[in-house]
C-alpha cells in the first residue's frame, strides 16, 4: 500500500492500524469514511480546494512548529524595529551649511525643550567667530525681541523698532583666546526662549496628537563701532525635543539690504507620537465593543458566561485611565480631542457593562443559558394561550 503524507492516512503497524486503516483496538472510535456529495457551482468548487489546500499547508506547518515558531518571532523583531525605526523623531535641521565659509558669524543651535503649554521653544545657541577678514572688530548680535520671553533678553518694552542686542562679541577677547593668552572671558553660548504661536494653525493643545506651532527667528549682526552689518548664518542644528519635530518650513524668503536671517519653523507631534495616540484609541475602543457584545449576549439574550469574564469590565475601567496617562505629551487630565472621541464615551459603555454584568447575579446564574436561549421558535417554552402570536 502506499504510504500517505498525511498522519491520519496509510497503514502504521506500531500505532494500532490495520491494512485498511482501522483501529485494531475496538476501544478506540473509527473514523468513518466522509460522505461523497455533489458539487454545486464554481464558487463551492473553489472553496472546497482552498479548504483542502488550508489542511495539506497547516499539516506541514504543524511538523516544522519549532522553526515556524522561531521565524516568526524574527520576523516580529525585525519588523517591529524597522518600523520603531523609521517613525522615530528626526533631529532639529534648520542649518546653512553652504554659508560656512561665507559667514563671519557662524551660529550653531541646540534644540533643547518645546512647551506646549507655556508655547516657548528652548535653544542653546554657540558662537564662532570667523573675524580675521574684518579684523576682528566687536559685534553685537541682534533677535526679534517680540519673539523672545521675558527671560531672554531683559526689560525692552515690546514695540516695532530696532531691538537691543542680544548677545556682544568682544573680538580683542576671542583674539586672545585663539592665542591662548587669556582664557578668562566668557565664552560665546548664549540661551534664547523663543515664542511659538498655534494662531496660524488653529491647532491648539486640544488637537492633540494633531497640534501644531509655528515661529519665525529673525538675527542680525553689527559692528558696535559703526553699526556696519556683519554677515551671519546658521551653520549647524542639533537636537530633539521629546515627542516633536521641529523643521524648518519651506518658505522662500527675499534678502533684504542688511544681512538679515529669517528661519520660519513648524513644530509638530513626531509620528510615532500620532500612531501611538490612535492606537491607543483603537484599542481602547475595541476593548469596550467586546465587553458590550458580551454584555448584550448575556445580560438581554441569556447566554451563558463565565462569572471571571463578566467582573472584567470593572477592572478595565481603571486599566483605561492609566492607558491614557501613557501618551506622551498629552494633556494633564480630560480635554483632548481623542478623550472626546475614545477615553470618555468608552469609560460611559464600560460603566453601564459593569452595572449589568454585576447585577445579573442577583436575578440568576448568569454562567448557565436561560431556558429561552435554546427556543428554536418564538414561545416555544411557553404555556399555550388563546392569543395568537
Amino acid at each position: 500500500m502506499q504510504d500517505s503524507p498525511l498522519p491520519y492516512q496509510g497503514t502504521d503497524k506500531h500505532a494500532g492500524v490495520d491494512e485498511k486503516g482501522n483501529f485494531k483496538n475496538a476501544k478506540i472510535a473509527q473514523v468513518e469514511e466522509p460522505e461523497s456529495y455533489e458539487v454545486n457551482g464554481r464558487w463551492e468548487a473553489m472553496w472546497l480546494e482552498l479548504k483542502f489546500k488550508y489542511d495539506i499547508v497547516y499539516h506541514y506547518l504543524k511538523l516544522h512548529a519549532p522553526l515556524v515558531c522561531a521565524t516568526v518571532l524574527a520576523l516580529v523583531i525585525t519588523a517591529s524595529i524597522a518600523i520603531g525605526w523609521r517613525f522615530r523623531l528626526r533631529v532639529f535641521n534648520i542649518a546653512d551649511p553652504d554659508s560656512f565659509d561665507n559667514a563671519i558669524v557662524q551660529m550653531s543651535a541646540n534644540l533643547v525643550d518645546i512647551d506646549p503649554i507655556g508655547q516657548e521653544m528652548t535653544l542653546d545657541w554657540n558662537i564662532n567667530y570667523d573675524c580675521d577678514p574684518i579684523g576682528c572688530p566687536d559685534v553685537n548680535v541682534f533677535f526679534d525681541a517680540n519673539t523672545l520671553r521675558s527671560t531672554s533678553f531683559g526689560s525692552q518694552m515690546p514695540s516695532n523698532v530696532k531691538p537691543d542686542p542680544i548677545f556682544t562679541i568682544n573680538g580683542g577677547n576671542v583674539l586672545a583666546a585663539r592665542n591662548n593668552s587669556d582664557r578668562r572671558p566668557s565664552s560665546l553660548t548664549f540661551r534664547t526662549d523663543v515664542a511659538i504661536t498655534n494662531g496660524p494653525t488653529q491647532r491648539t493643545l486640544q488637537s492633540y496628537p494633531y497640534d501644531k506651532y509655528i515661529t519665525r527667528l529673525v538675527f542680525f549682526a553689527e559692528q558696535v563701532a559703526t553699526n556696519e552689518s556683519v554677515s551671519i548664518a546658521i551653520v549647524d542644528t542639533t537636537g530633539i525635543a521629546v515627542g516633536f519635530n521641529a523643521q524648518l518650513q519651506n518658505i522662500t524668503e527675499i534678502p533684504d539690504d542688511f544681512g538679515t536671517v529669517t528661519k520660519n519653523i513648524e513644530v509638530t507631534r513626531g509620528a510615532v507620537v500620532r500612531v501611538y495616540a490612535i492606537f491607543v484609541v483603537l484599542v481602547v475602543w475595541f476593548v469596550t465593543l467586546t465587553f458590550m457584545a458580551t454584555c448584550v449576549m448575556n445580560v438581554f439574550f441569556g447566554k451563558g458566561i463565565s462569572a471571571g469574564v463578566l467582573v472584567l469590565p470593572v477592572g478595565t475601567l481603571f486599566a483605561f485611565t492609566q492607558l491614557r496617562s501613557t501618551l506622551p505629551g498629552a494633556p494633564e487630565g480630560f480635554g483632548a480631542i481623542i478623550d472626546f472621541l475614545g477615553i470618555l464615551p468608552c469609560l460611559a459603555i464600560l460603566t453601564f457593562c459593569s452595572v449589568c454584568m454585576t447585577a445579573v447575579f442577583l436575578w440568576r446564574d448568569p454562567e448557565r443559558d436561560i431556558p429561552r436561549w435554546h427556543w428554536r421558535e418564538p414561545g416555544e417554552g411557553r404555556r399555550k394561550s388563546s392569543y395568537n402570536v
